[in-house]
């Protein structure tokens, strides 16, 4: 619309010339159109690389947007942080078409100094991370900066999702795992278990004479003693070995690859850990005991629901035994 208001504009200029050139006679005429020709053409001109910039403009921001949307679909499908950076790296990779780029830890970004851009992923609670990306052009750089600040919202997502994972399968208090995720990946062990013929071991804990704690010295004592008991057992396991408050002041803890004697050890060390341990709770340094019963399978047997029956079993004559001791069923 402006090129066609310049050229009526230009009509209008050469009219005026014309009428001029009438009046005041024919040099003057055709120099005042040359003139005005010579302005209107430079305008023109003017006007036109206005436009290209703008559309150069509208094309940048366009394609943005298009690698943005690009990128925020593939990192919408992943929750794990590494799954998360991985895809930003090959979507980068696939969309900008650089030499090279890579997602490196602080540490080692003195070896992408020459020839790459570094770009900080600030991420908090998380390692220092870079994306190192090779031969990048300015545009590319502004680009690259609004893609890193996406992975940065994906990865707070992770973040927050692994928390809330966490939260969910973990008891408030004692930080260990709570009873319903404990059943399920017990379940899943003797599945694994029976599959390759190995023996699994069950344990129930009882803190002994955990109800004088708290009427002594209240609850909040008593709170204290449960996490230092917890700390201390697992403390005494191996990775592969799983604790979870089972209610109360009760334990179940798993050891898979476990047989009878192997896990009467295991008891016996959680059992001497505890009694040797000096408990502070606030202004207290305390001691207390604990009592252990368990069962294997497949050999006490091959459902959950009968090796903690044997084992709670285990647990009641160690008790009622004298407490402080560590018995099979």
């Amino acid at each position: 619309m402006f090129i066609l208001g310049l050229l009526l504009e230009g009509v209008l200029f050469l009219f005026l010339a014309y009428r001029f050139r009438k009046s005041s006679g024919a040099s003057g005429g055709i120099s005042l159109a040359a003139s005005s020709k010579r302005e209107l053409l430079g305008l023109l001109e003017e006007r036109l690389e206005y436009v290209q910039e703008l559309n150069v403009k509208h094309a940048r921001l366009s394609d943005t947007e298009l690698t943005l949307y690009e990128v925020t679909k593939s990192l919408s499908k992943f929750i794990e942080t590494q799954d998360v950076l991985n895809a930003f790296r090959e979507t980068m990779y696939n969309l900008l078409h650089p030499a090279d780029c890579a997602i490196v830890d602080e540490e080692l970004c003195g070896n992408y100094r020459g020839g790459y851009s570094l770009f900080k992923i600030n991420i908090s609670g998380e390692k220092t991370k870079y994306f190192a990306i090779k031969d990048s052009k300015p545009i590319e750089r502004v680009k690259v900066a609004i893609m890193v600040n996406q992975l940065e919202l994906f990865l707070k997502r992770s973040r927050l999702y692994a928390e809330i994972q966490r939260l969910s399968i973990t008891d408030g208090l004692t930080a260990c795992f709570v009873r319903r995720y404990f059943l399920e990946r017990l379940k899943q062990e003797i599945q694994r278990s029976e599959r390759n013929n190995l023996s699994l071991a069950l344990l129930l804990i009882d803190v002994d004479n955990f109800k004088s704690f708290n009427d002594t010295y209240g609850h909040i004592t008593g709170d204290a003693v449960l996490k230092e008991v917890v700390k201390i057992l697992q403390s005494s396991l191996r990775q592969i070995d799983m604790c979870s408050r089972y209610g109360g002041e009760e334990f179940c803890i798993m050891l898979p690859s476990t047989n009878r004697d192997g896990a009467l050890l295991a008891g016996e060390r959680l059992r001497a850990n505890v009694q040797e341990a000096r408990i502070k709770a606030f202004n207290e340094t305390l001691k207390c005991t604990i009592s252990v019963g368990l069962a294997v399978f497949p050999d006490d047997g091959r459902q959950i629901s009968g090796l903690l029956d044997k084992a709670d079993k285990a647990l009641y004559r160690a008790k009622a035994g004298g407490r402080n001791r560590v018995l099979a069923a």
